[in-house]
């Protein structure tokens, strides 16, 4: 259902507004890690989709990488974690990072995020920590585009920055926007961790 959208952005933000087919707007609640690399209004835009719905609302929420989304629905399995306050947590840390905090059992760390106690970051830590390695193989922490990219390039690329100093999170938007910007430079590791380096 909504798996994603392609449309064109009338206005961008967390709570952005997307037209497709003829006359049909759509708003869409975005990360502000999301929205960051929305294009400009009057562009062509593609998102992964969630449709969350309720008896007296529904709300569609996009992503700009599958692996951010699939985080989210991660995340709001977790007893207490309800869709905006994943988009909180999204909003503050990159997917990768955020799978390595619940990969470490760091619960000190998640406790940073909004919306995330400390009885909140345990469950986190005991419902997800074990399953998020399981996705990584799927795309948890590639960068999730829809045909291009892999676990294995966008890891390579990651490590290449974590070697010039960077962190992890920073690390992961250039890329994404460098990917972004020419989707086809994720075929060369070199052009990529240069395209990455001048969108910082």
């Amino acid at each position: 259902m909504l798996a994603f959208l392609d449309g064109k952005l009338v206005s961008g933000g967390t709570e952005a507004v997307v037209l497709i087919g003829d006359g049909l707007g759509l708003d869409v609640q975005l990360s502000a890690f999301s929205a960051e690399q929305l294009p400009v209004p009057g562009e062509s835009v593609h998102l992964w989709t969630h449709l969350a719905v309720r008896e007296d609302h529904w709300s569609l929420y996009g992503f700009i990488s599958k692996d951010e989304r699939a985080m989210f629905r991660l995340l709001i399995t977790v007893s207490g974690i309800g869709p905006k306050v994943a988009m909180g947590i999204l909003s503050k840390a990159p997917a990768a990072e955020l799978a390595q905090h619940l990969r470490a059992g760091d619960e000190k760390a998640l406790t940073r995020f909004p919306g995330v106690g400390k009885k909140s970051a345990a469950r986190l830590v005991v419902e997800l920590g074990q399953r998020v390695p399981e996705l990584a193989e799927s795309g948890l922490g590639s960068g999730g585009g829809p045909e291009k990219g892999t676990n294995g390039g966008l890891a390579e690329a990651l490590s290449v920055l974590s070697a010039m100093g960077m962190g992890p999170g920073p690390a992961e938007q250039a890329l994404l926007r460098a990917r972004q910007n020419d989707p086809g430079v994720v075929e060369d590791l070199e052009k990529w961790v240069r395209a990455a380096l001048r969108v910082i």
